[in-house]
């Protein structure tokens, strides 16, 4: 059993390398047209199979989890999976491999693709399904463009609510064509992170190891979903850029990258049971914190870029060119407040000045060790600082500053009176509002309180926020009344002043 579990391999590799290495290649071609490819490990698999009907139909007819890990636990149940899994992952490998050169698809983006098929078959399946369908979102987009309803060519450009997907009559369908015309690398890494997401849910669910106080799991899903909302904030606001689209591309590109490494990083230490961030316990595990570290300076480094290349930009709407603007230099503060997390706890500085090596080194908390009591899900402490809060309020500056001004936009009859330097002005307040809501926790955290028990100079600080914000709107409000006033007043002078002549006449 052991030499033919060795051997079982040479019955597909071949096929493998020709679809991934000689794609074009005209035997390639001729030899995948064929379903009997596959047939060679299935022979083998009934051969194993038959002679073991009578153990193996009892656990696959009535399943249970014991049963199906007693079947797969033995030499000969792990044999007959492993031909199984060889049979039908070439299987799928070929169907991937034809619709591709069916649709024209690039070689060289099916080689992954095609690999990851042959290492972890419905991984390598649901990738080239995301990639199939964005391919057709493409296509379909370009047609789009191209023709407007009833055949027609449209001259009109999408509009910045239409770019954003939440105009009325526009779908998650059209917004993904306009990711995809923008940037489809961003697009993908977007959705693929949503597939990790529901993995790592799955990962929670069937694995209940802990690490740092929380499931395993945990971490990579929160990860998941920050950077798919992350990665379609950035490809949106890549649609902005009309002046410089080849630096604009280049920080998409070098964003995709480094967010893989860093999944990539998450992922892996999840595996293997430990923690991701401030690792030093072993020499791989302190490569991998700092290659991440590096990529994530890399990260800021490139949302810095974009939000320069939309200052230099010029867009009409001017609210709403600043909302975008300050989102992004609002995020980058919320980012740059995470540098606090790497430096040392006074108690490993302690540790180092005498001498020691501690093993972590940096912390989400302050004042207390992480993974202590905290908030469901989010995990923030209810018992000391955590740095994590204003870091997170930051970052999301870049999509809730540019709703804020689109929403006062779409509400014209209730600001029918403002005009544009009145609705710039409250998306600045808004923008100075915000930008002090993230520096009061980031000071709350960093003195050891908890979001949920602020001190009163915290309490007092958002008091003063709160009303100083709200004096300032109130202020444009009431300019923008009076000036709505009087402008109607002096448009309706005139009349007045000539009905006694009119009637005189």
């Amino acid at each position: 059993m052991t030499l033919l579990f060795r051997l079982s391999n040479l019955f597909v590799l071949p096929f493998w390398g020709l679809m991934i290495l000689l794609p074009s290649w005209r035997w390639t071609q001729r030899l995948m047209r064929s379903p009997w490819v596959s047939a060679a490990p299935a022979l083998l698999y009934v051969a194993l199979v038959v002679p073991r009907a009578g153990t193996i139909w009892p656990a696959v007819t009535k399943p249970t989890l014991a049963g199906i890990a007693a079947l797969l636990g033995s030499p000969e149940g792990a044999t007959i999976a492993w031909f199984h899994f060889l049979a039908f992952d070439l299987f799928i490998g070929r169907w991937i491999y034809l619709d591709s050169r069916e649709r024209q698809f690039n070689a060289l983006l099916m080689a992954p693709i095609l690999f990851f098929t042959l290492m972890l078959g419905p991984l390598g399946f649901l990738t080239y399904l995301v990639f199939r369908t964005f391919v057709s979102l493409r296509e379909a987009g370009r047609v789009t463009t191209q023709l407007g309803v009833g055949g027609e060519r449209s001259m009109k450009p999408m509009s910045n609510e239409a770019k954003l997907g939440i105009a009325e009559g526009n779908s998650g369908r059209i917004f993904l064509q306009h990711a995809w015309r923008t940037n489809w690398p961003l697009t993908v890494l977007a959705v693929a992170m949503v597939l990790v997401f529901l993995t790592t849910i799955a990962g929670i669910l069937v694995d209940h190891r802990i690490i740092t106080g929380a499931p395993a799991w945990l971490k990579p899903a929160k990860f998941a979903v920050s950077v798919s909302l992350y990665c379609f904030t950035f490809v949106w606001l890549l649609g902005f850029v009309k002046t410089w689209p080849r630096l604009a591309r280049f920080a998409a590109n070098v964003t995709v990258v480094s967010f893989i490494v860093e999944m990539t990083v998450i992922l892996t230490q999840a595996a293997r049971g430990t923690t991701s961030h401030f690792n030093l316990t072993t020499q791989l595990n302190a490569l991998l914190w700092f290659t991440m570290g590096a990529f994530i300076v890399v990260v800021w480094t490139m949302n810095l870029l974009l939000a320069i290349l939309l200052i230099a930009e010029r867009i009409s709407d001017r609210p709403f060119a600043w909302s975008l603007r300050l989102g992004l230099l609002i995020s980058l503060v919320g980012m740059a407040s995470g540098f606090f997390m790497v430096r040392p706890t006074p108690q490993q500085r302690q540790s180092m000045a005498t001498g020691g090596s501690p093993r972590i080194v940096g912390a989400h908390s302050v004042g207390i060790a992480d993974g202590g009591p905290g908030l469901p899900f989010v995990g923030w402490s209810t018992v000391g600082g955590v740095l994590r809060v204003g870091h997170f309020v930051g970052i999301h500056a870049m999509q809730l500053l540019p709703f804020f001004a689109w929403w006062i936009a779409r509400r014209r009859k209730a600001f029918s009176y403002f005009k544009e330097i009145h609705r710039l002005g409250f998306v600045f307040i808004a923008g100075s509002a915000y930008l002090g809501l993230v520096v009061l926790l980031v000071w709350e955290a960093l003195r050891g309180q908890s979001v949920i028990h602020p001190d009163a100079q915290t309490f007092s600080g958002g008091i003063v926020l709160a009303v100083l914000t709200a004096a300032a709107a109130w202020a444009i409000a009431v300019h923008a009344r009076r000036a709505d006033t009087k402008s109607l007043a002096c448009s309706s002078a005139p009349a007045s002043g000539n009905a006694p002549g009119a009637l005189s006449a």
